[in-house]
């Protein structure tokens, strides 16, 4: 028995080494109950809370943010990414607080990141030793560790655990001899789903590579349909989150207060070489570490003369010019040479920072990195080693987090009262912007007389009763955001939400006498079309899953 532990020990002695290797950045961030400080941290924990807090009161999928902003609520979730809120909020129902969730989730991630990019790598190349080779380049980039310790960037940490997951979904199909491989498309479908949810813009970069991907490594017509049929069907799954995000991005204030942001976070050239083992902040960009490696610049170095090499073979050659492509566009897009695109895509701009296209420099250096494995000096045992060992502990400097640690009170955020965003991206237009203090009453007769009785709210539904003398008017301390309709003893009533007194607030009429008031928060058209879409494209797919698998039993 013991022989055959070993023996399985031995076989899959490097997906357990991706592992290990993966937990070591992480255990200073779980040697203490302090959240560790970042850049972004602390803006997660009340996020977390508000999406636990909606799921509770069972608003699916989520949208509504209602006790932030001074509790006049925000549509925070119909904008920003909603996938590492969602498996926050299990940890949060298993009972760790919202700190150790935090912890747990975004670690998960990182794991999940390490083994997905070893099954993908793997079975591209076919050869173990070289998926582990690129598996350490991709966990131990050095902006990999800036995301994950210093900017605690919890969406784009994600983006890097699902685009490997869709690209071994992808591989798996395009090797099937099956007509029509179910498994893996149900399988490359979730994953691209889930690539989605998992931030907006990094998600996008990662999606034009997997589609890049899709096109140059299809060797048939079969492969081309199916990968992009299961591409399609990712996309339907998620549309309940990024097509209202689309189009109701026009009710908000973003491109207003985003125009201009990406004129200062353009890195030097020279910096993404540099070695900055130290994270020197004479080599950041506002703080961020751009480096995109030593050794990956090494590995992208050795690939140059690959391209030109006739012993090469031809789907190695395609990968190095994938590679070089990405790498090229990643590098362009964050030098002042590309200004004529952000000064005129008014999509780019919601990148916020140039410096994100680095996602798309690790990912494409990393896989170049196999290079090495090109040269037979390198394969030697020893400095194959040596290499992986240098690639891992050069990033040592990141794994205990120089900001250092928070104690944090958890109440705090669980009752929040900012609406944790920098650019107001989810500031919704026919409001004064960002609310600055609780208000007095949350509901209140403002024309009229009357009373307010038996106050209740949830996320989404507000109810009371009003026993009214006369004719009233009444705001709702609520922010309008199309959705919330009110509806006077369960009849539907006109509401107002432009009165110059009450910018952006719920307002309506209630006639003399007694009446039970409900507001609640509904789909929109453009939302309720989406959630059909994705409802219908996963049934569709369980079916289907269901169907073939009884079919081929």
């Amino acid at each position: 028995m013991f022989e055959n532990f070993k023996s399985k020990v031995k076989d899959n002695r490097f997906f357990l080494l991706v592992i290990f290797f993966s937990l070591l950045p992480l255990v200073f961030i779980f040697s203490t109950s302090d959240l560790y400080h970042s850049h972004d941290g602390l803006v997660h924990l009340p996020r977390i809370a508000a999406f636990y807090k909606a799921l509770s009161d069972g608003h699916f999928p989520v949208r509504w943010a209602g006790d932030l902003n001074y509790g006049y609520g925000m549509p925070l979730f119909n904008f920003i990414y909603q996938l590492p809120y969602l498996v926050s909020s299990v940890f949060i129902f298993l009972g760790f607080g919202l700190v150790n969730s935090f912890k747990l989730s975004i670690s998960l991630s990182f794991i999940l990141s390490g083994i997905f990019m070893f099954l993908a790598a793997k079975e591209f190349f076919e050869d173990d030793k070289k998926a582990f080779f690129v598996s350490i380049f991709y966990q131990f980039a050095s902006f990999r560790l800036v995301e994950l310790l210093i900017r605690g960037s919890f969406g784009e940490v994600y983006t890097y655990t699902f685009l490997p997951l869709v690209l071994y979904g992808l591989l798996k199909l395009f090797k099937s001899s099956k007509t029509f491989p179910i498994g893996f498309f149900f399988l490359m479908s979730l994953a691209v789903a889930f690539l989605v949810l998992s931030h907006n813009s990094v998600s996008f970069l990662f999606f034009v590579s997997l589609i890049s991907f899709l096109i140059i490594f299809s060797k048939s017509k079969k492969n081309l349909i199916l990968g992009g049929s299961s591409v399609l069907v990712g996309l339907a799954l998620s549309s309940f989150y990024w097509v209202p995000a689309i189009f109701e991005h026009k009710f908000t204030y973003g491109d207003l207060y985003m125009k201009d942001s990406y004129l200062s976070y353009f890195p030097p050239l020279i910096n993404f070489f540099i070695p900055n083992i130290t994270n020197s902040s004479s080599l950041q960009t506002h703080g961020i570490n751009v480096q995109i490696g030593f050794f990956h610049s090494i590995g992208v170095l050795l690939a140059i003369p690959l391209l030109f090499n006739k012993k090469i073979n031809s789907k190695h050659k395609k990968l190095f010019l994938y590679g070089f492509i990405l790498l090229v566009t990643s590098v362009f897009f964050m030098q002042k040479t590309s200004l004529f695109f952000w000064e005129n895509i008014s999509f780019l701009r919601q990148f916020q920072f140039p410096w994100r296209f680095l996602s798309l420099a690790v990912f494409s250096s990393s896989l170049l990195s196999v290079s090495y494995l090109n040269f037979s000096f390198f394969s030697q045992k020893k400095l194959y080693w040596s290499i992986i060992l240098f690639v891992v502990f050069s990033t040592a400097y990141f794994w205990k987090p120089n900001l250092g640690f928070d104690k944090i009170n958890e109440s705090y955020y669980w009752n929040f009262p900012l609406n944790t965003t920098y650019y107001g991206e989810t500031d919704i237009i026919w409001s004064e912007g960002p609310a600055r203090s609780y208000p007095k009453k949350r509901v209140e007769i403002i024309g009229g007389e009357g009373q307010i009785l038996d106050l209740k709210k949830k996320t989404t539904f507000h109810s009371f009763k009003v026993n009214a003398k006369t004719n009233v008017q009444i705001v709702d301390k609520t922010q309008y955001f199309p959705g919330w309709r009110v509806f006077i003893d369960g009849k539907p009533s006109r509401i107002q939400f432009q009165d110059p007194n009450w910018r952006g607030q719920i307002t309506f009429y209630v006639p003399l006498g007694d009446h039970q008031v409900n507001l609640i928060f509904q789909e929109s058209k453009i939302r309720l079309f989406s959630d059909i879409v994705s409802a219908i494209s996963f049934m569709a797919l369980i079916s289907g899953f269901i169907y073939f698998k009884f079919k081929t039993a």
